[in-house]
């Protein structure tokens, strides 16, 4: 019951900031603007958008056979792939890995481990996100007197700080574990999962690695709304968007709409104004970027409940 309370919360969430933002930008403006762009440079994103997805699966498999999950390309490929369906039906990108992360456990088992691969896969992609945005502003921080950049990345900053004290100190760790009190069955079950998050902490060249796939994830992202951009005609500077994608990216990641539909269109239409892009501009490449989304979403799900549903039900 809680769980659909919850999702109808975020769906009514992401319809009211949608609403709010076509209220600001006439819905005719934005036709106009999809109906001049140069549809190659539409499509030359959509390609970068699937290289990100393609890298991302490489990430995945990697850590998972770090963790002494063997899996085949091909199997974090259907697993993935088939998550992006349920990302589109519940709130964020939460839904999403815990289904990659239940088909892989289904079927090798390890399950705790198969779950720090998928939030250690996350943690990566966000560090390598804040990396860029930050040493992007260091070098361009001087075309945004604008406090609201560097706050942004301050706040992103501090969060990421965190959630690493927590991963990677078992003191900090073990503080925080006191708030669950005398539920102990509940506390060895998250200890023994932070027990394999910590791995990584003693091996540290397997999370820099990760980085590896996570770097060129984080680079081409702001790379394809830049292409996006072109198709709208802009003439703006690349460094721009290696500075607030990331940002934008980050909080949509915020889980309180489905997929990020709405806090990101809000962040890209509040953060490109900065840089004089217009307001049907700014939105339209965030709902481009949501329609790729969709598109692989859709296309996720059919692949699902086609060919990935009847393998996970043959496994035993």
């Amino acid at each position: 019951m809680k769980k659909t309370v919850s999702l109808v919360l975020k769906l009514f969430v992401s319809i009211a900031i949608l609403f709010v933002l076509f209220k600001l930008v006439p819905y005719r403006e934005l036709i106009e603007v999809y109906k001049k762009a140069d549809k190659t440079y539409i499509f030359l994103s959509f390609l970068i958008y699937v290289l990100t997805f393609v890298i991302s699966i490489f990430r995945w498999k990697f850590l998972l056979n770090s963790l002494g999950v063997k899996v085949r390309s091909r199997d974090a490929f259907y697993s993935t792939f088939s998550g992006l369906f349920f990302n589109l039906i519940f709130p964020s990108f939460v839904a999403g890995d815990i289904f990659r992360g239940f088909s892989i456990s289904t079927h090798h088992g390890e399950a705790k481990k198969v779950a720090s691969s998928v939030l250690m896969d996350r943690f990566s992609g966000a560090i390598a996100l804040l990396l860029v945005a930050f040493f992007s502003y260091i070098f361009g921080r001087r075309f945004f007197r604008e406090a609201e950049v560097a706050l942004s990345l301050f706040i992103l900053c501090l969060l990421l700080g965190v959630v690493s004290c927590v991963i990677f100190s078992k003191t900090v760790f073990s503080f925080l574990i006191k708030i669950l009190g005398n539920r102990q069955n509940l506390k060895n079950k998250i200890t023994e999962f932070h027990d394999h998050l910590y791995f990584f902490r003693k091996n540290p060249s397997v999370f820099f690695k990760s980085m590896y796939f996570s770097m060129p994830i984080q680079l081409l992202t702001p790379i394809m709304f830049f292409v996006g951009s072109k198709a709208f005609g802009l003439h703006v500077s690349m460094l721009y968007f290696f500075i607030l994608v990331p940002i934008i990216m980050m909080i949509a990641l915020i889980p309180i709409t489905i997929a990020g539909a709405g806090t990101r269109e809000a962040a890209s239409v509040y953060f490109f104004s900065l840089i004089n892009v217009g307001k049907a501009v700014g939105l339209g490449l965030s709902l481009l970027n949501l329609a790729f989304t969709i598109f692989a979403g859709l296309l996720g799900g059919l692949f699902y409940v086609t060919v990935y549903h009847r393998r996970l039900q043959s496994r035993p």
